[in-house]
């Protein structure tokens, strides 16, 4: 990013980025919740033993969203393992193939592929935090996903429960990120 867009580009993102994790915190916490009846599901986050642990460890390592992941489970809110982990563990192999492939020369028809596979698994991605969220959220309890934006979970939960996104657009530099795409800036 600041090969492309230069230093000052990069810290205007990234004031951006905590803007919004603080006005996503302060909304939040606006809520008139009882938060011993709330339940926090997370993107990327395993349904594991090691939940906790690990939103821990993004935290310590500077992630303002598992920060306030565990604020909120601080209050009383229980924190959920999310998603499916063998589903995960085939996303991070495509991901890193993705890499490999940036690095050094590889067939179209392969990159093809592993963008096709991608789709495939958000899809099973999304069907399996639905799930997730279906079996385990109670009658009388408010659910909060912290999911990215390309996810269709709240798709496969309409009917099911009462959906309020906290967060309707997100102008956060999506401008910077489509001149990216389109290779603009510094010669790229």
């Amino acid at each position: 990013f600041v090969a492309a867009f230069g230093l000052e580009a990069w810290e205007r993102k990234a004031a951006s980025v905590e803007a919004m994790w603080q006005g996503i915190r302060e909304r939040l916490l606006g809520l008139p919740l009882d938060w011993s009846r709330v339940r926090l599901y997370q993107d990327g986050l395993p349904l594991c033993a090691d939940a906790e642990r690990i939103a821990r460890d993004l935290a310590a390592g500077g992630s303002r969203n598992h920060e306030l992941l565990l604020e909120l489970a601080g209050r009383g809110a229980a924190l959920m393992g999310t998603e499916d982990p063998a589903i995960l563990v085939r996303e991070y192999r495509r991901v890193r193939r993705l890499v490999e492939a940036a690095r050094e020369p590889v067939p179209e028809v392969t990159i093809e592929e592993l963008v096709r596979l991608g789709a495939t698994l958000l899809g099973e991605r999304d069907q399996a935090i639905a799930k997730r969220i279906d079996e385990t959220l109670g009658d009388a309890e408010t659910g909060i996903l912290f999911i990215g934006l390309l996810h269709r979970v709240d798709e496969l939960l309409e009917g099911k429960v009462e959906l309020r996104p906290l967060i309707h657009t997100l102008p956060f530099g999506a401008d910077l990120w489509r001149r990216l795409r389109e290779g603009e800036g510094h010669g790229k």
